[in-house]
C-alpha cells in the first residue's frame, strides 16, 4: 500500500482577500484540514486592546505554534491548507513558514491572493464584521496589505488576481490539481 502524499498550501494575501473561504473549500477534500493563524492570534491577544497591533515577540509564539499544528496533522496523514493575513514586507510569517514546513517532509503549494482594491473593500462590507466598518481605516490597511503583495520574496506564479472568479473557479482553476495529485 502506497502512502498519500504529505502536502501543505500556504494562503497568503490581504485581509478581505478570500483566504479563508478558498480554505474551506480545499479542506473539503479527504484528509484535507485547514488551519487558520489568526485562531491562534485570538487566542494571544485575549484581554488586550481591540485592534492592537501583533508584536515580534507575539509572532515569535504564534508561527512556531502554527507550525507545531501543522506538523502534528501531517504526522497523523492529513495535508494541510494554512491560511494568514499578508500585513509587512518583507513577508516575514510567509517566509517562516516556507522554511519551517520545508525541512518537514511535505509538498509546499504557495499562493498570495491579490484581488483588486475596490474587490477587497466590497468583500468587508459585505461580511459586515465589526472591525471592519470604519472605510478609511480598512482602506488604509488595505491599501497598504497590497503593496506588501509586492515584496520582491514573493514569487510571480503564486500571485492570483482573484479580482473577478468565485472561490470554485480560483480552486478548480489554481489548487485542485495539487490537491488529487497522488491522493
Amino acid at each position: 500500500m502506497k502512502l498519500k502524499a504529505r502536502k501543505v498550501i500556504l494562503i497568503t494575501g490581504p485581509a478581505g482577500s478570500g483566504k479563508t473561504s478558498l480554505a474551506e473549500r480545499i479542506a473539503q477534500n479527504e484528509n484535507w484540514i485547514h488551519v487558520a493563524e489568526d485562531v491562534h492570534w485570538v487566542e494571544i491577544k485575549k484581554g488586550h486592546p481591540a485592534g492592537e497591533l501583533r508584536t515580534p515577540e507575539e509572532q515569535r509564539i504564534v508561527q512556531p505554534a502554527v507550525v507545531l499544528q501543522i506538523r502534528e496533522l501531517l504526522s497523523k496523514g492529513n495535508s494541510v491548507v494554512l491560511e494568514f493575513i499578508k500585513y509587512e514586507n518583507p513577508p516575514k510569517p510567509l517566509i517562516y513558514y516556507h522554511q519551517e514546513l520545508g525541512k518537514v517532509p511535505c509538498t509546499i503549494l504557495v499562493k498570495v491572493l491579490r484581488p483588486s482594491e475596490k474587490v477587497i473593500m466590497a468583500r468587508k462590507k459585505i461580511r459586515g464584521r465589526a472591525d471592519d466598518q470604519d472605510y478609511r481605516e480598512e482602506l488604509k490597511n488595505t491599501r497598504h496589505q497590497l503593496a506588501c503583495t509586492e515584496s520582491s520574496y514573493i514569487e510571480d506564479e503564486w500571485i492570483i488576481d482573484n479580482s473577478e472568479m468565485t472561490v470554485e473557479k480560483v480552486y478548480v482553476r489554481c489548487f485542485l490539481a495539487f490537491v488529487e495529485e497522488n491522493a
